[in-house]
């Protein structure tokens, strides 16, 4: 008789607003991540991950069921549809103890994103008495996180309890912007010096990323990359913590591991700043980092240059769980990173944002008038394919760009490339027109209540 195949432990962790082409594994010149390096040299490193979005909410909801932004329709009524199965329901349905953590405020209960986990916890930064002192005095200073080193330390907690097998979700916040990561860190990268006044005076301005955009001179962008490679390099040393804490308890071998970011962040390319209203779809915001670790890898550091999408990771963890049957199926298509790990991804990567409401728009121009939003009210979407990029815009303002000889995108070719460009038109058309609103998603309303809107704020979108 064969035994059954033992179900692995499965940990995931989300570097909020990590673009990769800051690590230093990625090309990056400066060395932000050693231990992301190292792990990506005993697994896999994805070159060419593509975000389905340019925020949170909507890839917080691809990643928890597969589904694209249009389908789950996430960034509209930011709640997870009740009859809508879950990445951690279908796995603990299955049998598997499961946690999650998350430094950002507005992934939670409120959102519906808690469900399936036995354990969901925020880290303590959000408490009412001590969220104002930390938020305006403490991370400015570099005394504390994010929220990161707690999280781990929940996370590690729950292990000592947790059954086997276990499937854990870490959303960590240290690299969102106002970019605060702690002493040493928060400084390591600046081109020079920067004291506390200094400092304070950045993280006031992060708080409207549209104001710093439409006002902030090259001395001040220059600053806040050093500061935002500083919150990578933080990000990274807490993943090195994980991966040693993991390893003195016999668990890192064999726990199979993904770590990606969800978008990344503009900083100062094309006038543009963060990634909230008005950040607009170009690489700095939807090419994210992705390694993953597994014993079927090996121990040989492999890089793929295969189109590969946050929702493949839900199909992957499915696929080890062997429940990816039981996931709502996308009509974008799925596919398992193990086999994009020998270069069989998707055709094309798609990733799309909805247009601004009239409404918010002006409420938004109101706080920061000396930014245009105009431009930014139309629906964006982008298509990657080919080796090329096309930027369609529901307004007709479209871009294409070939990222093979011109990744960061200087040379507008739409006009010269008709064919092209037509192509690509063709192919998100077609993207288009496979992909749906989920049955569950009928008539569901956005949620603007002021708690929402108090997060969203908190965190610089509005």
């Amino acid at each position: 008789m064969v035994a059954p195949r033992k179900r692995p432990n499965i940990l995931v962790v989300v570097l909020d607003s990590a673009r990769a082409d800051r690590m230093s594994g990625y090309g990056y010149a400066k060395p932000t991540t050693p231990h992301l390096d190292d792990m990506a040299d005993a697994g896999i490193r994805f070159a060419a991950a593509t975000s389905e979005s340019t925020w949170t909410l909507p890839v917080a909801f691809t990643l928890l069921t597969g589904l694209t932004p249009r389908e789950h329709r996430g960034e509209a009524h930011r709640r997870l549809p009740a009859e809508l199965p879950s990445l951690a329901e279908v796995l603990q349905q299955a049998g598997y103890d499961t946690f999650a953590g998350s430094a950002n405020a507005f992934l939670g209960p409120r959102c519906g994103l808690h469900r399936g986990f036995r354990t969901f916890t925020f880290p303590t930064k959000h408490l009412r008495l001590t969220r104002y002192f930390v938020r305006y005095l403490a991370q400015p200073a570099g005394w504390t996180d994010e929220g990161g080193a707690a999280l781990i330390a929940s996370f590690l907690k729950w292990l000592r309890r947790a059954s086997e097998p276990w499937f854990a979700l870490l959303w960590l916040d240290e690299v969102h912007y106002p970019y605060v990561a702690p002493q040493p860190y928060t400084t390591r990268f600046c081109t020079r010096p920067l004291g506390f006044a200094r400092r304070l005076h950045l993280a006031r301005r992060m708080r409207s990323a549209l104001n710093v955009a439409a006002t902030a001179n090259e001395q001040e962008l220059e600053d806040l990359r050093g500061l935002y490679d500083g919150g990578v390099a933080y990000a990274d040393m807490l993943l090195g913590r994980l991966r040693a804490a993991l390893q003195e308890r016999g668990l890192w071998a064999d726990t199979r591991t993904v770590i990606l970011g969800d978008h990344g962040d503009m900083l100062g390319e094309k006038g543009l700043v963060g990634h909230g209203a008005g950040a607009s779809i170009y690489q700095p915001l939807i090419h994210i980092p992705l390694i993953m670790h597994a014993p079927e890898l090996g121990t040989q550091g492999l890089v793929s240059s295969a189109l590969v999408q946050v929702a493949d990771v839900t199909e992957t963890v499915a696929a080890w769980a062997g429940v990816a049957s039981d996931l709502p199926e996308s009509g974008a298509g799925r596919v398992n990173l193990l086999n994009a790990a020998t270069g069989d991804g998707r055709l094309a990567a798609f990733c799309e944002r909805d247009a601004l409401t009239e409404r918010r728009r002006k409420r938004e121009q109101q706080r920061t008038p000396a930014f245009d939003l105009t431009p930014h009210q139309c629906h964006e979407a982008a298509v990657l394919a080919y080796g090329w990029k096309l930027i369609e815009r529901s307004d007709g303002r479209n871009e294409l760009y070939h990222l093979a000889s011109d990744p960061h995108e200087e040379h507008d070719r739409f006009a010269t490339e008709p064919q092209q460009a037509a192509e690509l038109l063709r192919v998100a058309a077609d993207l288009r027109a496979g992909i749906a609103p989920h049955a569950a998603t009928k008539d569901l309303s956005v949620d603007e209540s002021a708690i929402v809107e108090q997060r969203l704020r908190d965190l610089g979108y509005i």
